[in-house]
């Protein structure tokens, strides 16, 4: 790998713009063309790299754990969510009785004529 890191630094440092001194374009035009050729060039070498990483069986064998590992983290997102869920609902629940005997409470109070009437 390092072959290919010490090729990466070399076109790196070798890029030449193509359009710097063109008459036909402003200076700020030449650098933006320039900056879109850079790019060009850079995913040119990120295609190529990438192809080379992917033909191997080891890439091969990864891809495919990985697929296994992402199967199983949906799995347990869904159950993670489907918890969250069933907490969310539970406290709705607590907090819906809460109201209901606050309610039942409330409609307790004692009038002061009934509290009159029970000590004669």
């Amino acid at each position: 790998m390092s072959d290919v890191a010490s090729r990466e630094d070399r076109s790196e440092t070798t890029f030449v713009n193509p359009y710097e001194g063109n008459r036909n374009l402003t200076p700020n035009e030449q650098v933006l063309l320039g900056e879109y050729a850079r790019l060009a060039q850079i995913l040119r070498r990120v295609a190529t790299l990438s192809s080379q990483l992917s033909a191997s069986t080891t890439h091969t064998n990864v891809l495919n754990d990985l697929r296994v590992v992402e199967r199983k983290m949906g799995l347990v997102l869904t159950l993670f969510k489907a918890s969250v869920w069933a907490i969310v609902m539970q406290q709705d629940d607590q907090e819906l009785e809460w109201d209901q005997l606050e309610d039942q409470y409330d409609n307790m109070t004692i009038h002061e004529e009934d509290e009159y009437d029970h000590h004669d």
